[in-house]
């Protein structure tokens, strides 16, 4: 069961990083609707991310 956790918290933070890349490729070339739009989605995979690894911590705890 860790692993599924730690393999979706992985997950959410690769998922994190490629919007935010893509968001600020979208930045650059002028398209600003569609670089908020990466941004906002890279900050709620961050959350995810926190959100899966104190999961998992609490697990190990226990």
């Amino acid at each position: 069961m860790l692993k599924v956790i730690r393999f979706l918290e992985l997950m959410w933070l690769v998922i994190a990083i490629v919007s935010a890349v893509i968001a600020t490729y979208h930045l650059v070339t002028g398209i600003l609707d569609h670089a908020l739009f990466f941004y906002f989605f890279s900050a709620v995979a961050v959350a995810l991310f926190f959100l899966r690894k104190r999961q998992r911590t609490k697990l190990e705890d226990n």
